[in-house]
């Protein structure tokens, strides 16, 4: 592994937080209290798990397409905030922190892509 995959740019460490809160987010569904099934929550919290290894390795790659998947989390995360009133904490967490992990992605991997040009 490379060394400069260990450097803490402020864009991958929002990355990350923000993915943090997105999976706690999404794995919140799993609590009985949130009345939703355990399939929904399972369904919505493992693909997150697919890109954890490239946030955590700095591929640009990842950091490009990532983007994209957090459009699916944030249509959900509007949904949720417009529709159901049990889970507007949810929705609103949901939204703000996709929100925030695509803009911080696509600057990162930007960033990456001005890296490897020098």
């Amino acid at each position: 592994m490379k060394a400069e995959a260990f450097v803490l740019h402020p864009l991958r460490v929002i990355s990350l937080v923000c993915w943090l809160a997105l999976f706690g987010f999404q794995s919140s569904l799993l609590w009985p209290e949130s009345g939703v099934s355990y399939y929904w929550g399972l369904l919505l919290a493992i693909p997150l798990l697919i890109p954890l290894p490239g946030l955590l390795g700095g591929k640009r790659y990842t950091y490009k397409w990532i983007g994209f998947m957090m459009l699916v989390y944030f249509c959900i995360g509007i949904s949720e905030l417009a529709m159901n009133p049990q889970l507007r904490a949810y929705g609103l967490g949901t939204t703000i922190s996709s929100t925030i992990l695509f803009l911080a992605s696509i600057y990162y991997a930007r960033y990456l892509g001005m890296q490897e040009r020098r």
